[in-house]
């Protein structure tokens, strides 16, 4: 009888039984440098297994505990990744299985977030995940790149990632673009980043004063495509920098792309907007753990007048279900089990995720029928207690 287990750090044939199902699920090449890379992650993170009756696996899943940052609160966040099963194996309720188990274990380890990549969203939606992050992508032709003033005094410095991480790290986490659900990096995580991604390249923008003030992280595709990975700007001339940087490029490679985190899309900064194609690419999802612990924790940007009742459904994680009284005073919230019957607010928990993290409002979940809204002045105050100028960024992958 097949059984769920976590796996031992120190389990080396369980470690490679997962390695080698991850081979044959994502079709990834069986070689040193690919196990290395999976390894490191594998030993930075939970890893839970569903073994046979021989105690092999055929269904498995890791977790890595990552810090986040929203609106300058630091939150533990699970990141889940490397699920996959055997086709044989598939189909019969193992990925249930193992998200039960994670989420426990999240639980018992006050992870307050979970966030994920899906290969379908309508799957994960069955465990409260929501999509959360998207990507606005630029595509621009060389012979249109706009040309920016080389008037502005400063420098842009050429170096190599990994010598670059405390540059980086000291841009990036005072940048607003950090502060809206990104990851807080550790070293390490960099180091494991740059190990899938070795082509990458970093810009370092100096202002006259030689004062590090932005930074680029690009990579270039065979005299095809330069692709700007991350541009992290502290004020708009290390942006004009860095793009005059970029466009010095043109004569070499005939498109450029860029994928940003931000959602915001900046097309008004073309001087001819029709030069840009741009599109909205889905992202990555997120779940809310632990309502109760968030709330106690969250940057409310107004406070209530009086408590609030919300109504949470959240078919997955239990503790979640109910009636509950959210109160805010001085900017900090409290979420409380209330006896009362009848809410303020009826919503789900996905739906729920993304007014609070800032995706959309509950004008728009009204709009389309995804919360019962029982006093309207009431949620107009929730709705002022939760406005955000951003909405949610993640520039890392799990």
């Amino acid at each position: 009888m097949s059984k769920v287990i976590e796996i031992d750090h120190a389990d080396v044939d369980l470690l490679n039984e997962y390695y080698e199902l991850c081979c044959y699920a994502f079709d990834r090449p069986n070689n040193e440098a690919y196990q290395t890379k999976w390894l490191n992650l594998a030993m930075h993170s939970r890893d839970y297994a569903i073994v046979d009756d021989q105690g092999h696996v055929q269904s498995a899943l890791m977790v890595t505990y990552l810090p986040v940052n929203w609106h300058g609160q630091d939150y533990q966040m699970g990141a889940v990744g490397y699920v996959a099963s055997y086709p044989e194996f598939g189909g019969h309720g193992s990925i249930t299985q193992l998200m039960q188990k994670a989420t426990e274990q999240m639980l018992a380890d006050h992870v307050v977030l979970s966030y994920l990549a899906p290969f379908s969203y309508t799957f994960y939606r069955r465990f409260g995940f929501e999509e959360l992050f998207d990507r606005v992508c630029y595509q621009v032709k060389a012979t249109e790149f706009p040309r920016i003033s080389p008037s502005v005094a400063g420098s842009v410095e050429r170096v190599n990632f990994t010598d670059a991480l405390e540059q980086m790290a000291s841009i990036y986490d005072q940048n607003q673009q950090s502060q809206n659900g990104a990851l807080i990096r550790h070293s390490w995580w960099q180091q494991y980043r740059y190990s899938k991604h070795p082509k990458y390249e970093v810009a370092l923008s100096y202002d006259d004063q030689q004062q590090l003030d932005g930074y680029l992280i690009y990579q270039r595709n065979s005299g095809e495509v330069f692709e700007l990975v991350e541009l992290m700007p502290s004020n708009f001339a290390s942006f004009q920098r860095l793009m005059n940087f970029v466009g010095k490029h043109a004569n070499v490679y005939p498109k450029f792309i860029y994928e940003s985190a931000n959602q915001m899309p900046y097309n008004d900064l073309m001087p001819e907007a029709y030069h840009v194609q741009t599109s909205i690419i889905p992202y990555m999802m997120a779940r809310v753990n632990d309502w109760q612990a968030l709330v106690e924790e969250w940057h409310f940007t107004a406070d209530l007048t009086q408590p609030l009742l919300i109504e949470i459904q959240d078919q997955f994680i239990p503790q979640n279900n109910g009636v509950w009284e959210l109160s805010v005073k001085d900017g900090r919230g409290q979420l409380l089990h209330s006896s009362e019957l009848t809410a303020d607010l009826v919503i789900d928990t996905r739906q729920l995720a993304k007014v609070f993290l800032g995706y959309r409002t509950l004008k728009q979940l009204l709009q389309t029928n995804h919360c019962q809204i029982n006093t309207i002045s009431a949620i107009s105050q929730l709705q002022a207690s939760l406005n955000y100028a951003d909405k949610p960024m993640l520039w890392d992958y799990f």
